[in-house]
């Protein structure tokens, strides 16, 4: 555990201003900053931050905290995670905890820590081989034809792999890395004959493959055409167009997501992938403004892949390559991102495309159209199955109980049974049960228990009438008057803001004020510890946008009191009169006249009272 007094340093030396402003561009506005949020997507900036409390709130989406909040949620960080990212970033050095298991794990960080020191060392040589190598150009025309930009080029920190055979093995080594390392991470390779490492990237563009905290932790390299003045290789010396780095304690490719990293805000932002499969094809649609766009790395989609993705966005739209390959890619994320609760969406490119090609040869706006065209793939597979095996009733009985999988996976039953009567309407079948006996066996045969469609009318279940909660009405005037004492805690101790507290009507106010107390921090309210005082208080969400600004300052904040104050109490007084004329009401009806007219005196006192302070205000 970390002590509660390292994470409040954390915190304390932790610029929320500077933090969020490496990921979002924030203006200033008044005392706060605003800016686009980087949780939901927006127009008009709604995200606000507000140094003075180290505190940010989004007025559209809700997302806030401080700085530890902002980088669990935009990383998808633990706790103890962030705490560490903040702290190193701060140069603040964590206490270290002396259990066996704290031990095994700071060894293990620290030799991860070694492990993305090497590959970064790694990165940083092809980056510089690509300006200065004499074949360094042959690099840069292969993404230059592509019309790949300069500054895309270095946002996915492009390199160039020397053809030499050992460059980068001498470089880590006069770095001082151990070979060993540098082979288990996939960087060289051990001769086969004699001693020595040789490197298994070579003559190649390079990119770098970004995990999701910013660390280099693997390689793609795209073969380039053989240098002049050297023979063309024979058949099978060459190598594949694309090398990947094998799996290392770092890089498990079915874990990985080529382009999350750069894309993680947008991801965030907008709520919906794009998947691709080229690194090209990634590259470009980045640049062409598609910087929700992420790529698997050389295998279909994984599971955990998915539930990574899952973490940053809630919707898909595939946009794999139209050919066999792509096709069997995009049949087989579906029961992956079914799965991880991810809607999708599939876009289909003409025949021989893929997103790079279109994106030069039909520009951005082309391919948004595709997009808010693009079918549900449910919707999608049903249509490729029927064009597959038009004019054939063969093929045409295979193909639907090729669909069987997928319509049974559905677990909305009034759905599951729509998209029945959309293959029989779609392969032109008028025999709606036979189409569903069909599917019926299709499901059967991929699955060990017994399935069971839907029938074609199903009955409507009952749903439960949910009452929504009462919603808790926050008093205009008390709600101003605490809010200036707020955002100026100077004022808490004063006469007057005493007298706020002893006349606040809402017991919720009342208790935030109470907490308030408690959550002063050099002189200003330390936000994250008054929302954790005041956890499950129903007025939490408006104090997260109270929080979120500071409206006034000292001497309009004492005039806000000033002049509120006398309103607060003529409300009081008022609330009291209407309770003592229904008591002398009560008291009369049941004959008690001494009471009443004991009240009664009570009333004319009330009456004097506010007379005075309306006379005051005059």
């Amino acid at each position: 555990m970390i002590p509660d007094d390292k994470i409040a340093e954390v915190r304390e030396h932790t610029d929320v201003v500077a933090l969020i402003g490496e990921v979002v561009r924030l203006k200033r506005a008044g005392t706060s900053f605003k800016g686009l949020c980087p949780f939901h997507n927006e127009k008009t900036p709604s995200f606000t931050v507000t140094p003075a409390r180290q505190f940010f709130h989004c007025f559209g989406c809700g997302a806030s905290g401080d700085a530890i909040a902002f980088v669990m949620k935009l990383e998808g960080r633990t706790f103890v995670e962030a705490i560490r990212t903040l702290a190193e970033r701060a140069g603040i050095e964590l206490p270290k905890e002396d259990t066996q298991e704290a031990a095994q794990e700071r060894q293990a960080r620290a030799r991860r820590e070694r492990l993305v020191a090497i590959m970064e060392a790694a990165t940083a040589y092809y980056e510089k081989e690509l300006e200065q190598h004499a074949l360094a150009d042959m690099a840069r025309e292969e993404y230059r034809k592509r019309s790949i930009t300069e500054e895309s080029a270095k946002a996915f920190r492009f390199g160039y792999a020397p053809a030499g055979w050992d460059g980068l093995a001498k470089y880590l080594a006069n770095a001082g890395w151990g070979p060993s390392e540098c082979e288990e991470l996939g960087l060289i390779v051990p001769r086969k004959k004699g001693d020595g490492y040789y490197d298994r990237f070579r003559h190649r563009l390079m990119f770098p493959i970004i995990d999701v905290h910013g660390h280099v932790i693997a390689f793609s390299g795209r073969l380039l055409p053989t240098p002049p003045g050297q023979p063309e290789p024979k058949d099978g010396e060459a190598g594949a167009k694309y090398v990947n780095s094998p799996e290392s304690p770092l890089y498990k490719k079915g874990e990985t997501l080529f382009g999350l990293y750069q894309g993680r805000v947008s991801l965030r932002r907008q709520g919906l992938a794009m998947i691709c499969e080229g690194n090209f094809d990634l590259v470009a649609l980045h640049q062409a403004g598609f910087d929700n766009s992420v790529a698997p790395m050389g295998t279909a989609l994984t599971g955990t892949q998915a539930k990574l993705l899952r973490r940053f966005a809630d919707k898909v739209v595939l946009m794999f390559d139209g050919d066999n390959a792509g096709k069997k890619a995009t049949r087989a994320a579906f029961p992956i991102l079914r799965e991880a609760g991810i809607q999708t969406k599939v876009v289909t490119l003409p025949p021989g495309e893929d997103p790079d090609g279109f994106l030069r040869t039909k520009g951005p706006e082309a391919l948004k159209g595709l997009i808010g065209t693009a079918p549900g793939i449910v919707e999608h597979l049903i249509d490729e199955a029927a064009d597959l095996s038009a004019g054939d009733p063969g093929a045409k009985a295979a193909a639907i109980e090729s669909l069987g999988p997928i319509i049974g996976a559905l677990d909305n039953r009034v759905e599951a049974t729509l998209y029945v009567e959309k293959v029989a309407q779609r392969f032109g079948i008028s025999d709606v049960a036979g189409v569903r006996q069909l599917l019926t066996r299709g499901y059967r045969r991929n699955r060990t228990s017994q399935g069971r469609f839907p029938d074609t009318h199903p009955q409507k279940p009952e749903m439960p009438v949910q009452r929504p909660p009462a919603k808790i009405v926050v008093p205009p005037l008390e709600s101003e008057l605490l809010g200036a004492i707020l955002d100026r805690t100077e004022l808490i101790d004063t006469e007057e803001a005493k007298k706020v507290e002893e006349l606040l009507t809402s017991p919720e106010l009342r208790a935030i004020f109470s907490a308030a107390r408690r959550a002063i921090v050099r002189g200003a309210v330390d936000a994250t510890a008054l929302l954790a005082l005041i956890e499950g208080n129903p007025l939490v969400g408006w104090l997260k946008e109270r929080l979120a600004f500071e409206k006034y300052d000292v001497e309009t904040a004492r005039a806000v009191l000033r002049d509120g104050l006398p309103r607060l109490w003529a409300s009081h007084l008022s609330n009291e009169l209407a309770e003592v004329k229904k008591q002398v009401l009560m008291a009369t009806r049941q004959g008690q006249e001494d009471e009443a007219n004991g009240l009664r005196e009570r009333i004319n006192q009330l009456h004097r009272e506010l007379a005075g302070l309306q006379g005051n205000q005059r």
